[in-house]
């Protein structure tokens, strides 16, 4: 009877430490949806130049040599570029440009210029350390390697710049895969006892709080709950004003300010809207979005929602392409707003029903379609899944991946490991260090009862939903974008992905400073503007490597699987 109490007593205990732990994981401050974001209290690094450009291949199959451009920004500087080509030079390039803010009158800024140096030969096997494949290495076993001696010393005398500006670059933790886990000998990811009673016991705890956890996340209920709730913590969170409230000078909040309290104004009450509808792949639902024509343009955005991203803050970004002469369609995911479903898929489903998406906007614009795929956030995942799909109508010209996970696991690492320095900054208080871990919830036993859950519930791995993956499988032009001070998804996990993306044309641009947390990067409306139609202007003007070069145009709309 003791006994049974105890148990009782026990299980009590361990679903209030669930529904804390869901609430540490979820209710970041840190966290908004599409730019709206508190930034952390802790000052970010910052450098001369205001943000980090870099274009660069990935070797083709029959090259092993890779050439990179680094633009280091003078001192009044407002961004840093780096490019290079597939091809193989036979000497080092020096690549002279200047960087002008957008043309027109409204979006003009300081005018900045750059001057580069550049690296080029190296091999596959001098790539950094984030680019493992083995479960074993992406799990987090070994700590970042320093760079080699060929690394030290470039090929054939190629000049070899050190970017002093940047920051820490990506590790293994943004790699990380639910089948990597149990080979782990990362005591920060394998946290599990070798106990085992404490094992068993553990096991039990950590199921708990995931079956209090995934709800929250993945169901509609849950993630409008979590939307609520953190809308009562934080009630401006929503509120244009928030696009400019932490914004540093050297990104014009003047110009943000005006800029946004128009694009407001022209979303709920200037542009007209179509609601569009598209059955689900799979034949289960209706998939949902709202669809802003702009005249008689035939190049369409693909504006890829966010988790729990209210369709007011989509619109007030998307008047952006608009004005760069774009329609824009504005999918809602499966569990979202008003499409059909009960669970978010984390782009798992929605990558395939952005097939029907891409066919009605085809069927709509004719032989003259031009796509771009975008997103923020989850957003971007589902525009990198779609892209990695491979077999791509040539309509399809590019994507934009703007603070998007490389992993769902690295993903929940980041924000464990967020939660337990929380409650350990309370617990130290008393003399208890948790040494990064959650009391009864070890991480690698938490992410595995969660990946349990989600195969139940919705027939998938994690696994399944990489953006790691996904940028391997795709060689479309894409434009990585990230700042510095986003906690929620760190820019490392955006530059792996930059790193390990088989796109010949890709470039990564991280904003430093304050821009305003998770998926900020719109907020500096004008260098965000001249960088994507920088990207674009070349994107545009390529045929996709991975396109069928068929322009797929039904009659009407069909199952895509």
């Amino acid at each position: 009877m003791n006994i049974s109490k105890h148990f009782n007593h026990s299980m009590k205990l361990t679903a209030c430490l669930g529904v804390c732990l869901g609430v540490l994981l979820l209710a970041n401050p840190t966290y908004a949806d599409t730019s709206q974001a508190q930034t952390s209290s802790e000052p970010t690094a910052t450098a001369t130049a205001s943000s980090s450009t870099i274009d660069s291949p990935v070797p083709s199959s029959d090259s092993d040599s890779q050439t990179t451009t680094v633009d280091q920004p003078n001192e009044n500087a407002k961004s840093q570029t780096v490019e290079s080509s597939n091809e193989q030079p036979t000497a080092p390039e020096t690549d002279d440009s200047s960087s002008e803010q957008p043309v027109p009158a409204d979006h003009s800024t300081a005018e900045t210029t750059t001057t580069s140096s550049s690296t080029d030969n190296r091999s596959d096997a001098d790539t950094a350390t984030s680019t493992t494949d083995s479960p074993a290495d992406s799990s987090g076993d070994t700590p970042d390697v320093q760079p080699n001696d060929s690394q030290a010393t470039p090929a054939d005398g190629a000049q070899t710049t050190t970017d002093q500006s940047s920051t820490t670059g990506p590790s293994d933790k943004d790699q990380i895969t639910i089948d990597g886990i149990n080979q782990s000998t990362d005591p920060a990811i394998k946290q599990s006892s070798n106990n085992p009673l404490i094992n068993f016991l553990t096991s039990i705890t950590s199921g708990i709080a995931a079956s209090v956890i995934y709800p929250l996340v993945a169901s509609r209920q849950g993630a409008q709950f979590i939307s609520h709730f953190r809308t009562l913590l934080s009630p401006n969170r929503w509120d244009v004003s928030q696009n400019w409230a932490d914004l540093d000078q050297k990104y014009n909040p003047d110009y943000v300010k005006t800029y946004y309290t128009d694009a407001q104004d022209w979303y709920d009450n200037r542009v007209q809207k179509q609601t569009w509808e598209v059955p689900f792949a799979d034949g289960t639902g209706t998939a949902r979005a709202t669809y802003l024509k702009n005249g008689d343009s035939k190049k369409t955005i693909i504006y890829g929602q966010g988790w729990t991203t209210e369709p007011e803050g989509m619109g007030r970004i998307s008047k952006m392409f608009y004005d760069m002469g774009y329609n824009v369609l504005m999918p809602y995911t499966r569990g979202q707003n008003s499409s059909d479903g009960e669970w978010l898929t984390f782009g798992d489903k929605d990558k395939q029903d952005w097939v029907n998406w891409v066919n009605k906007i085809d069927q709509t614009n004719g032989q003259d379609s031009q796509i771009v795929l975008y997103g923020q956030s989850l957003g971007a995942d589902t525009a990198l899944q779609y892209a990695g799909q491979g077999n791509l109508p040539s309509s399809v010209k590019a994507t934009i991946a703007d603070c998007g996970f490389s992993t769902i696991p690295s993903l929940i690492y980041h924000l464990y490991t967020g939660a337990a320095n929380s409650l350990n900054s309370i617990t130290s208080k008393i003399g208890w260090n948790l040494n990064g871990s959650i009391p009864l919830v070890p991480f690698d036993q938490l992410l595995t009862a969660m990946n349990g859950i989600n195969k139940l519930v919705q027939g998938f791995s994690l696994d399944d939903v990489s953006g790691i993956t996904a940028v391997k499988n795709s060689k479309l032009p894409t434009l990585f974008i990230s700042t510095e001070d986003d906690t929620f998804i760190p820019d490392t996990e955006t530059e792996t992905m930059y790193n390990l993306s088989a796109s010949t044309d890709k470039k990564l641009w991280v904003l430093d400073g304050h821009v305003g947390g998770h998926a900020s990067a719109s907020n500096a409306v004008q260098d965000y503007m001249k960088n994507i139609e920088d990207f674009l202007a070349s994107a545009m003007n390529q045929s996709s490597s991975s396109s069928d070069d068929q322009l797929n145009v039904p009659a009407t709309n069909k199952v895509a699987a």
